[in-house]
């Protein structure tokens, strides 16, 4: 690369850890990072993966979850730098640690402006939809006895939304002034982020933050909130125009809401009708409740 090229561009990086009983939990923090790189102006994706399983995890399992890995990113343009997997005494469920890198221009066109109060803040797809897939991996077997196979299998289709970039490409056509991965904590962490980061406060309506109905059910069932659930795959967004950046989301058939606009106080605030609440700062992400019960099961 030329000392030209290196001066209008700067490397960003991302890091995501994830954890549990699923083969997935590499594939869903490979997602994360690529979504977060994307979201920061990234278009060339490079990524280490490290994959660690129980002392007693079955080999077979170790390269079905690399099998998935190395299909998402030769699937998706994705370039595999490093791919490392072994067993680990010590821990108890699989564990994945993705480190993902991009090319990004340090002055972007599309950012066409810093952020501001009375600009739109839209979100693409359903709050919680990333925590509501993992939690019917981890508890399959309950969640089999309380639904029907063909509800499961609709959730497990879901994992096909996960990857956000046609959005994120759109989003920067838009000229919008922000945007960011909801993640992990959902999308009430996302949004207290999305607050300190534009030095305003915000107002947004409870009920225009779409969620799945298959997520209300398993949240529901396993008592957890799913407005605190992770969200990878719902990109946070901030535009001058909430409706037209809508329409260009809903043309590509891409599910989006205008839930709010950022405001010219402090106040982060969430509407429910006549209700309204304030925004704590992020709390633990509500699957770590699954986590927790397992750790109690076995006496740690």
């Amino acid at each position: 690369m030329n000392k030209n090229n290196m001066n209008r561009n700067q490397m960003i990086y991302k890091t995501r850890t994830a954890f549990g009983q699923s083969e997935n939990i590499g594939v869903y923090a490979l997602i994360s990072v690529v979504n977060e790189l994307a979201a920061g102006g990234g278009t060339d994706f490079h990524v280490s993966v490290k994959l660690l399983l129980p002392w007693g995890a079955k080999k077979d399992s170790m390269y079905a979850a690399g099998k998935r890995i190395k299909q998402v990113c030769r699937e998706s343009g994705i370039h595999l730098d490093d791919f490392q997997a072994e067993l680990q005494a010590g821990i108890s469920r699989h564990m994945a640690v993705v480190t993902g890198a991009s090319l990004s221009p340090k002055e972007q066109e599309w950012y066409r402006e810093t952020m501001r109060a009375g600009q739109h803040i839209v979100v693409t797809k359903w709050a919680g939809m990333e925590g509501m897939i993992k939690a019917a991996e981890e508890r399959k077997e309950a969640l089999s006895k309380r639904f029907a196979p063909a509800f499961l299998r609709q959730i497990e289709g879901f994992r096909e939304e996960l990857l956000a970039l046609k959005e994120i490409n759109i989003g920067k056509n838009a000229g919008v002034s922000f945007m960011q991965e909801v993640g992990e904590g959902g999308i009430f962490a996302a949004l207290w982020r999305l607050s300190k980061e534009a030095h305003t406060g915000l107002e947004a309506e409870l009920k225009k933050i779409s969620v799945l109905q298959e997520t209300i059910e398993v949240c529901e069932y396993l008592h957890m909130n799913p407005y605190q659930l992770a969200s990878a795959g719902s990109i946070l967004m901030v535009t001058d125009n909430g409706n037209l950046l809508l329409d260009m989301l809903q043309r590509e058939g891409i599910k989006a809401s205008l839930i709010g606009r950022l405001t010219d106080n402090n106040d982060k605030i969430i509407r429910n009708g006549e209700d309204r609440r304030y925004i704590d700062r992020p709390a633990p992400d509500e699957l770590n409740r699954i986590f927790m019960e397992d750790d109690k099961d076995e006496g740690y």
